[in-house]
């Protein structure tokens, strides 16, 4: 059991956290340790770091005391970078009272959606998770695809709608007079591919991607990797954060945006010549501002990972082939 683990268990037998915050911890610690051994150079620097921190702590004189303090100021840097985007988006996904839901059927054949509708998606009974896949089309017809689609139960409170089910994996069409969309999972993958409407998406561990995304979106996972594709059509700020997985995101060359990249941990990298970069960062930690087009003023995007890279680049090019940016990092103020 590593120091990391133990300070963890430590914490919640003494009550600072709750038995669910320390799960929560001890899977992120995990993932970490799993990207770091997949990125050997991070996990190098790291290790370093902390060694010399603590030689230096040694060194100094310091007792138990002011090392718990230490700590404590690293966990609120940690808290920072795994934290969920406070600016204009919100990571809880069902902000409805889902009490005020009236059941009313199964899905069976297509369900008509009128202009604005607030379309809400979940799977949250099943244990093991469940992957979702939303496909968005024309008109104003949601219905579920294959012949082997679990069961939807269909709840209606005013211009929302709220479609959920227990077991399985599915495929949903969602229609363009869709208004908002928000889906979430247990555990499992969801994918969301050209639906013409803001999306809220998260899951307890999954992978993420929003493929095609002409309006804004707002991506959280436990663990996971998120994956983004963009199109002329974006111009609303959007976030993404998960704890441990990689960030990969894609754009049409001549897209205005100002992406504000960071992670705890693992590298960034961005695309030579596709827009202008700032780099700051701190013990640990590393941030990059781009800047697209030139324009200060066009639509944010945040990224957040802890342990996990971050990779920036226009679709010509595999985002996952991005090289590396040349240059060190400078400590913030």
């Amino acid at each position: 059991m590593s120091d990391e683990q133990k300070e963890i268990l430590q914490m919640v037998s003494e009550g600072k956290i709750t038995a669910d915050d320390g799960v929560k911890l001890l899977n992120a610690l995990e993932e970490g340790e799993r990207k770091r051994r997949d990125h050997h150079s991070p996990a190098k620097r790291m290790k370093q770091q902390k060694k010399m921190i603590l030689e230096s702590m040694r060194g100094q004189g310091m007792g138990l005391e002011n090392m718990r303090e230490i700590g404590h100021m690293v966990r609120n840097i940690v808290g920072d970078a795994v934290s969920g985007i406070n600016e204009n988006f919100s990571t809880d996904i069902f902000e409805i009272d889902k009490d005020r839901f009236k059941y009313f059927g199964i899905l069976d054949g297509e369900l008509e959606l009128a202009e604005g509708t607030e379309l809400y998606i979940s799977n949250n009974r099943s244990r093991s998770g469940a992957d979702i896949n939303l496909e968005g089309v024309k008109g104003s017809s949601c219905s579920v695809i294959g012949d082997d689609a679990p069961e939807v139960s269909i709840f209606r409170y005013g211009e929302s709608v709220w479609l959920k089910w227990d077991e399985g994996d599915i495929t949903l069409c969602v229609p363009e007079t869709v208004g908002k969309l928000s889906t979430s999972t247990n555990g499992g993958d969801i994918v969301v591919s050209r639906v013409k409407t803001p999306v809220n998406v998260s899951t307890r561990g999954g992978d993420i991607s929003i493929l095609e995304a002409s309006y804004g979106f707002n991506a959280k996972t436990m663990g996971g990797d998120i994956i983004i594709s963009l199109t002329d059509l974006w111009k609303e700020d959007s976030a993404v954060v998960t704890m441990g997985g990689d960030i990969s995101v894609g754009m049409l060359k001549g897209t205005k945006a100002v992406i504000s990249a960071k992670t705890f941990g693992g590298d960034i990298n961005v695309q030579e010549g596709i827009g202008e970069i700032d780099k700051s960062g701190q013990l640990g930690t590393s941030r990059v501002r781009v800047c697209l087009s030139g324009d200060e003023d066009a639509p944010a995007i945040r990224l957040k990972t802890m342990g996990g890279d971050i990779s920036i680049g226009d679709l010509e090019n595999s985002v996952e082939e991005i090289p590396e940016e040349d240059g060190e990092i400078e400590d913030d103020d």
